[in-house]
């Protein structure tokens, strides 16, 4: 079983994981206002008199949490994806082959 589930796991997950929720954000209105929300404060901060050493400090940090946040989310996806096959397989749904 954790043979199909790496199979699966390697054919091209990221194109299904953004196939499958790029709409679901795009409907999503707590996602879209954060979004907005997100702009503005950027507006801001770009605004704001910072020496250029400090803003790539806070510049690093802020695209450090991005790909943190992305990643986790990517693995909470693949983690859901293996949950999902795991029970469809205990419950007679699947086979363990392709």
């Amino acid at each position: 079983m954790e043979e199909l589930i790496e199979k699966i796991m390697d054919s091209r997950i990221g194109d299904v994981i953004d196939k499958r929720t790029d709409p679901l954000l795009l409907e999503d209105e707590e996602y879209q206002q954060n979004c907005i929300d997100l702009d503005y404060l950027e507006t801001r901060y770009m605004k704001l008199d910072l020496p250029i050493s400090l803003k790539r400090i806070i510049d690093d940090y802020i695209a450090c949490l991005d790909t943190t946040n992305c990643r986790a989310n990517d693995i909470y996806y693949m983690a859901g994806i293996r949950d999902a096959i795991l029970f469809f397989n205990k419950a007679g749904l699947i086979k363990e082959s392709l």
